[in-house]
């Protein structure tokens, strides 16, 4: 596992094995999709006014999991050598034609006239880091440092049921089963 940071100074941990690919760019329309260009092929929905700031992308078969690949959908995948306004973390949300290998598109709304077309980009697997929190020890995480739920024994909540009888009483009765019922017709 190798540890990287982004522009924003987020600590992303990725994965060690990089993928050398193609990139391009591709809008939700019907020319460059199927008949539902906004229904992605994990069955997501693109809003109507989306941007490429949306970070959405859509990789070849030989790279998902379905097809022996090493990426699924719902993957964030860290994306460099495209230009430094679109290198960054993009999220797997659709599928190329299977025509295509070693490709990824990027989602572009047809009024940014993004064209892009660029080889030998690299792009990486990102792992989920462990949140450190301030106050626990060095070594341990948030998981590591949260308390057990109090146990119910000791807690006191009342019934739902019991403070409907008492705004409505007259409109509640009960069996001698303790089950509560409308005795009004409304």
């Amino acid at each position: 596992m190798v540890t990287r940071t982004t522009k924003k100074k987020k600590l992303l941990k990725t994965s060690s094995r990089t993928f050398t690919v193609t990139a391009t760019a591709y809008q939700a329309v019907p020319g460059q999709t199927d008949n539902e260009p906004f229904v992605t092929a994990d069955n997501s929905r693109i809003k109507r006014h989306y941007s490429s700031k949306t970070r959405w992308m859509a990789l070849s078969n030989d790279l998902l999991t379905r097809w022996g690949g090493k990426f699924d959908y719902g993957d964030k995948v860290l994306v460099r050598g495209i230009s430094p306004k679109l290198d960054g973390v993009y999220t797997v949300h659709d599928t190329m034609n299977k025509r295509h290998r070693h490709c990824m598109d990027i989602l572009t709304h047809p009024n940014e006239k993004v064209d892009i077309f660029t080889k030998d980009v690299k792009i990486q697997l990102v792992t989920k880091a462990p949140s450190v929190t301030a106050n626990a020890p060095p070594g341990r995480t948030q998981k590591d440092h949260t308390r057990p739920i109090a146990s119910l024994s000791r807690l006191r909540t009342r019934r739902p049921v019991a403070s409907a009888l008492r705004m409505h009483r007259s409109f509640l009765a009960s069996d001698k089963g303790g089950n509560y019922f409308a005795s009004a017709i409304l």
